[in-house]
C-alpha cells in the first residue's frame, strides 16, 4: 500500500491479569518515521510485514525487513526508524504482567538476540491483528486480548530438543492418560497407537521404558485397581463391577482379577 496509515489502541491495563495488553496496532510509516531514543515501561513486540527499517538496542543497530520481528524490554533505551526509501509497515503489541517474562523466556528472544526472523510470519501477523480486533477497555476485552497475545507468543516458541528417552516417556504418559480416561470402554492397543500417533511397536517400547510393562498390562492393572475400589466402596455386584471397568465377560474379569491379586473378586470383597 503506498499511502501512510496508522491504527492503534491503548488499553487500560488490568492489574489482576497475569498477562495484560497495553497497546496494539499496525502502521505503514512515512519515510524516516521513528520513535526514541527512549524507554518503555512494558514489553513491546513489532513484526515487519513490508519495507525496511532499523532498530537500535544497547549500542547495536539492526536492519530489519519483511519477516523480521524485534522486542524491546521495560526500561531499556531503544530507537527505531523507518527507512528513507522503503519505509516499513509493521504490526505491534505492548504488554506486561507476571507471565510476560515467563512466556518470553520460552522464545529465542533475549538481550543478546532482540531480533528474530519469524518462520510463521503470516500467522504472527494475524495473531497481532486479532489482538487489535479484540480491543476494548473492559475486563472481558482485556482477557480476550491476553488470550490472543499468548497464542501469538506461542508461535515464537521453539520446542526444546528432547532425548530419545524423553520422547518415549512423553508418548507413554500421553497414552497412559488416554487409558485412564477411557478404561471403561473397549480399547485395543491399535486404538491407543492411533490416538498417540505412533506405531504399536514404538508404543510398546515407550510403555516398557516408562512403566516397565506393556500398554495392555497397564490397562489391565488400572482396570483392576478401579475394580478394587468399587468392590470396597460400593454395593455393585461382581458382574456390575466388571462392566464398570470395561469387562463385558464377568467370568473373564474374575479370572483376570484372581490372576493379578491372588483371590477372586468375591473373596476380595469379603476380606476388605
Amino acid at each position: 500500500m503506498g499511502m501512510d496509515f496508522k491504527y492503534s489502541f491503548k488499553a487500560v491495563p488490568q492489574a489482576e491479569l497475569s498477562l495484560t495488553v497495553y497497546n496494539a496496532g499496525f502502521q505503514k510509516c512515512p519515510p524516516n518515521y521513528g520513535w526514541g531514543p527512549g524507554v518503555r515501561d512494558h514489553y513491546l513486540l513489532h513484526y515487519v510485514v513490508s519495507g525496511r527499517g532499523s532498530y537500535q538496542f544497547e549500542g547495536r543497530t539492526f536492519v530489519l525487513s519483511a519477516g523480521d520481528a524485534f522486542l524491546a524490554g521495560p526500561d531499556v533505551p531503544i530507537f527505531y526508524q523507518a527507512d528513507s526509501q522503503d519505509p516499513w509497515e509493521y504490526y505491534w503489541v505492548g504488554f506486561a504482567g507476571p507471565s510476560a517474562r515467563l512466556l518470553l523466556d520460552q522464545t529465542p528472544f533475549s538481550r543478546r538476540t532482540p531480533v528474530l526472523h519469524v518462520s510463521a510470519g503470516e500467522h504472527l501477523r494475524q495473531g497481532l491483528l486479532d489482538i487489535y480486533k479484540a480491543r476494548g477497555s473492559d475486563y472481558a476485552s482485556s482477557v480476550r486480548m491476553a488470550g490472543y497475545l499468548q497464542a501469538a507468543l506461542g508461535l515464537l516458541m521453539v520446542p526444546s530438543p528432547r532425548s530419545g528417552r524423553e520422547a518415549l516417556s512423553d508418548y507413554a504418559r500421553q497414552g497412559a492418560v488416554y487409558l485412564r480416561q477411557n478404561y471403561s470402554r473397549s480399547i485395543t492397543v491399535a486404538d491407543l497407537a492411533r490416538q498417540t500417533g505412533i506405531s504399536r511397536s514404538y508404543l510398546y517400547r515407550a510403555f516398557q521404558v516408562e512403566f516397565s510393562c506393556s500398554p495392555s498390562t497397564y490397562l489391565t492393572r488400572y482396570r483392576l485397581q478401579r475394580a478394587c475400589q468399587l468392590l470396597r466402596h460400593s454395593q455393585l455386584s461382581v458382574s456390575a463391577v466388571a462392566a464398570s471397568v470395561g469387562y463385558d465377560d464377568p467370568f473373564y474379569f474374575s479370572r483376570a482379577f484372581k490372576r493379578e491379586l491372588g483371590v477372586s473378586p468375591s473373596a476380595y470383597r469379603e476380606v476388605r
